[in-house]
């Protein structure tokens, strides 16, 4: 018979394997332990975690290895290779007639006894989905209560095979215990539980601290924590006494918390009282998974309060020529509660905190009440307390007043706008407690008809636009109503004027008129019309070249130029550049050609002072050319080649002592004799010195 039921189970699990995959990947199959340490023995519980390791467990049983890792403090290093079997035989349940033997004695043995071989159990005749679920859900069943009832009882537990007693230890060693099933079957894989041991460390259990009670009509209700007992008591008791000395349990069971929630905070019971008018007397007490109950917790007492059963509702309310609300109620009580007080609530929002506007309680006789102050939309309610601070609290009551009053105009408009154009306004906020919000205006002067910006008013005291730059209108307006819960507008604010970031370039000057004589280029010029000019700049390059020297800056356009252009025998191009004073520019180009006049090159070099600091040109003037004036020009890196030097004599050599190390300086020497227009020297750069550090 013990064959064939073995062989059954076998099949089952087999058929579980084949349709519950998928559950079992998501369930741990392994065993889980704990240690309760007293003075000359270790007790040891386990618990298979999942239906198929306990199935493992009752047909073949568990062996405890034993490893003594630690003695008198100094470790074994060789310790974990010496285990040693605590049994001979695998722990295995009891049999049946020794459990029905043991419910003669603990009625919770038929419970065990019918979860481990119970008759009831049909298992399927064919491996059909539906009857192997049905026969795996009433595993589950069976399993979860020989689990439930090892808590509670430690000769259950070890009737069960989950439970072992170590009486060969010693004070002075620390031990490993590894606790596995036996003969496996193929394809399931099952951890084993190893918990760690000092033998010295009696184990203390805490007593439930915290214990909260309230005390309501013919019941109490307890709430205790529960987190810092996790691992420690898996149940309950609740003690319970009419004098405060003899105390008894109010349940057969243990309360077990069987919340779905794994992160529950706190425990949660209540029990019911005979009667209000006697005192009572509770003390909690924890049960570990040994089947142990702790210390009792601090004595609780206390009586039931009777239900507060009054109620109010505000019937009337009359607004008069003065403005002030007077409203009236009616109270149902009854003698075994009665109503000991009353205060009157208001609140501008159904939703919202209501505020005590009665300055003390108002006599329990008191039926009406005058508010002196109301604002426009009024909520009333009525609290009223009875005894033992209990309260009840009527309907909201709505009363609007007429409101004509509009709210003040914001103040302290304040704003700016971006260079992308975005326009942050901000103001202060209105205090008005019936303000529904502002409205936000915007023009392009203060002489045009202001537009709302959108068609909803925001509640906030600050806004964003977002407005063109690309217009001559260098200001954009804008103006601020308050708006009330009665739609009663305030006047506008004062207005705001904010400047435009300037993104467009202004209207350039003009060359209007270009020509060349006797060696000089003529300009007649025309100044640019707009009105934020900074200065004009007329510079040159050559149709060919990309560098760019400069001729003049002025902050007033003249309208006649002359200029002494250093290159001959080639176009010019002219340009005269407008820029504004949010550094915009724009341009006006003209090309000339200026005749040769039989420009000599001078030879020029350069060479770099001993100490790198200096650079010293020097240059030979052609044969028959008498200089009287030589000019300097020099670029530094990648900026346009400028003036440095003008000397009214006729130089061989310059120092330049204005240097940097690691810069490249670009240098041009020009050469004029006695009539002025004649260039000796058109073109001569030296190619790119780069200047070396020491």
């Amino acid at each position: 018979m013990f064959f064939n039921r073995k062989y059954r189970v076998y099949i089952i699990m087999c058929i579980v394997f084949m349709y519950f995959d998928t559950l079992f990947a998501q369930t741990d199959n392994k065993i889980e332990a704990i240690a309760m340490v007293k003075k000359d023995t270790i007790i040891l519980r386990w618990s298979p975690v999942s239906v198929p390791v306990w199935q493992v467990g009752i047909n073949s049983g568990y062996v405890i290895k034993k490893y003594t890792i630690a003695r008198k403090g100094n470790f074994i290093s060789d310790g974990l290779n010496q285990g040693k079997l605590l049994t001979d035989e695998p722990i295995k349940p009891e049999s049946n007639t020794f459990f029905e033997k043991l419910s003669l004695t603990d009625k919770r043995a038929l419970i065990l006894q019918e979860a481990i071989y119970g008759t009831d159990f049909r298992l399927p005749t064919t491996a059909d989905f539906n009857s192997s679920q049905k026969a795996f859900q009433e595993i589950e069943v069976r399993f979860g209560f020989a689990l439930f009832i090892c808590d509670l009882s430690p000769m259950l537990a070890k009737a069960a095979g989950l439970s072992f007693i170590d009486t060969g230890i010693s004070n002075d060693e620390r031990y490993v215990y590894s606790i596995s099933p036996v003969n496996v079957p193929d394809g399931l894989q099952i951890d084993p539980a190893v918990i760690v041991v000092d033998a010295d460390k009696i184990t203390e259990l805490p007593p439930v601290y915290d214990v909260q009670a309230v005390f309501l009509d013919k019941a109490v209700k307890f709430s205790w924590p529960i987190i810092f007992h996790k691992g420690i008591y898996s149940a309950y008791t609740i003690e319970k006494s009419s004098d405060g000395k003899s105390f008894s349990p109010i349940s057969e069971l243990p309360l077990v918390n069987f919340s779905e929630n794994p992160d529950q905070d706190n425990f949660t019971f209540i029990d019911s009282l005979v009667s209000n008018d006697r005192k009572f007397y509770y003390r909690i007490k924890g049960i570990s998974p040994f089947g142990m109950a702790g210390p009792p917790s601090a004595i609780i007492e206390g009586k039931g309060v009777a239900e507060f059963s009054a109620y109010a509702t505000i019937d009337t309310a009359i607004i008069n020529e003065n403005g002030r609300i007077v409203i009236k109620w009616r109270i149902t009580e009854n003698k075994a509660s009665p109503v000991l007080s009353i205060n009157v609530l208001r609140s501008d929002n159904y939703n919202d905190s209501y505020e005590n506007i009665s300055r003390k309680p108002l006599d329990k006789g008191t039926r009406s009440f005058t508010d002196e102050k109301p604002g426009y939309s009024n909520y009333y309610k009525l609290k009223l307390t009875g005894k033992d601070n209990l309260e009840s609290y009527s309907f909201p009551y709505f009363v609007q007043t007429e409101d004509n009053e509009p709210p003040a105009a914001p103040q302290m408009l304040s704003g700016k706008v971006d260079s992308t154009g975005i326009v942050s306004l901000v103001w202060k906020q209105n205090i008005e407690p019936d303000l529904l919000g502002y409205k936000i205006f915007r023009g392009n002067s203060p002489e045009d008809e202001f537009i709302a910006l959108g068609k909803e008013m925001t509640p906030n005291n600050y806004c964003n636009d977002t407005i063109n730059l690309n217009t001559l209108t260098p200001k954009i307006y804008y103006q601020v109503v308050a708006v009330d819960r009665n739609f009663n507008s305030s006047e506008y604010s004062m207005l705001l004027d904010l400047t435009r970031p300037d993104t467009i370039a202004p209207a350039p000057a003009i060359l209007t008129k270009i020509s060349h004589s006797e060696g000089r280029v003529k300009f007649e010029m025309e100044e640019s019309p707009s009105r934020d000019i900074s200065y004009y700049d007329l510079s040159f390059k050559t149709g060919d070249d990309t560098v760019t020297f400069n001729v003049r800056t002025w902050n007033k356009l003249p309208v006649y130029y002359e200029d002494l252009p250093v290159i001959h025998g080639q176009n010019l191009q002219y340009t005269l550049e407008t820029v504004d004073l949010a550094g915009n520019k724009s341009e006006n180009t003209r090309t000339i050609f200026i005749p040769s006049e039989a420009a000599k090159s001078l030879i020029l070099t350069a060479e770099q002072s001993s100490d790198g600091e200096r650079i010293l040109l020097s240059w030979i003037t052609p044969v028959g050319f008498d200089p009287v004036k030589t000019m300097i020009y020099r670029g530094v890196g990648d900026a346009p080649i400028s003036l440095y030097v003008t000397e009214e004599k006729p130089l061989q050599f310059f120092t330049d002592e204005k240097i940097e190390m690691n810069t490249r300086y670009t240098y041009k020497v020009l050469q004029y004799n006695a009539l002025g227009s004649l260039c000796a020297g058109n073109l001569i750069v030296n190619p790119l010195l780069k200047i070396k550090s020491k």
